[in-house]
């Protein structure tokens, strides 16, 4: 029987009028391979919808509908990333969520969509410090300086984490980097201290983004973009709503979402699922970059 997976890449195969050898070639796998994720036989590889996807150039709604239908496939949720405070609250949940009404469900799913797709980065619930104003456009021509002065202008994953180690002292005399404890960082993930010419890491974010993990990466350019856009600045928190183009965190985003993704690079892409994987981000980072570009 086919999972809901397997319909839907047999869709895919059906409407490019390809068999089930031909699909399989395109993925360099074995026929025998993909049957058996169609019925269930063999787990869905990680990210082996975002290949199908880019492999047919699939549009974002073919994408969008193949990515729910892995997700209702898969019986198991790889948490072992996941730091052990957080695969308790993962775990906790599980146990919980067939006492729930369907009514509470659904709540929950649309709270946590919202979370996952718009919430961060760009639309963060707290506001930063407030610095001075800078358009997203100035933001973005900074990031793409920052891409020729690295001599990576048009390259596909920036390397971030090269850079911010290896590379950037060069540039910023003094600069080191520091790993800590999230509990030393009093929950933070990461913290720049322009300063002090010093990135701190969370010892969990900084292993991650070694290992090319999307937010991580995320989280390192963002606070790259502090250390360089407010290294001269009066950071103050306001008592009263402000501008959030006067946000500090906003501009961290803005230029995070710029290096990681600049528009040049988009502008080769189909959608924001293809984006995410070749630029090493998550999808909702990319989808947030794929709407500001007016795609």
């Amino acid at each position: 029987m086919l999972t809901p997976f397997g319909i839907q890449i047999r869709k895919v195969r059906l409407d490019k009028g390809l068999r089930l050898l031909d699909m399989a070639a395109a993925v360099e796998r074995t026929s025998a391979f993909l049957s058996a994720i169609e019925t269930g036989k063999k787990p869905i590889p990680e990210g082996f919808e975002h290949e199908i996807a880019r492999a047919f150039n699939l549009n974002t709604d073919e994408r969008s509908e193949l990515v729910r239908a892995a997700d209702r496939t898969r019986k198991e949720v790889k948490v072992s990333r996941l730091p052990g405070s957080e695969r308790e609250l993962v775990a906790a949940f599980a146990r919980r969520v067939d006492t729930m009404s369907p009514e509470d469900i659904e709540i929950l799913r649309r709270l946590v969509f919202k979370m996952s797709g718009d919430e961060v980065p760009f639309f963060r619930r707290k506001r930063g410090t407030l610095v001075a104003g800078r358009s997203m456009k100035d933001i973005w021509n900074t990031a793409d300086m920052v891409r020729k002065i690295f001599g990576v202008p048009g390259e596909m994953t920036f390397p971030i984490m090269d850079v911010i180690e290896f590379r950037l002292e060069r540039f910023l005399p003094g600069f080191y980097i520091e790993v800590s404890s999230k509990s030393e960082l009093n929950g933070d993930e990461a913290r720049a201290v322009p300063g002090e010419n010093t990135i701190i890491f969370s010892e969990t974010v900084y292993e991650r983004a070694w290992k090319n993990d999307g937010r991580s990466r995320f989280t390192a350019a963002h606070e790259l973009g502090h250390l360089l856009m407010h290294r001269n600045v009066m950071l103050a928190r306001s008592s009263t709503e402000f501008p959030i183009y006067r946000d500090a965190e906003w501009q961290a985003d803005c230029f995070a979402g710029g290096l990681l993704m600049p528009q040049n690079v988009v502008q080769k892409f189909a959608d924001p699922g293809e984006m995410a994987l070749e630029c090493g981000v998550t999808f909702s980072a990319a989808e947030v970059m794929w709407r500001k570009y007016g795609r």
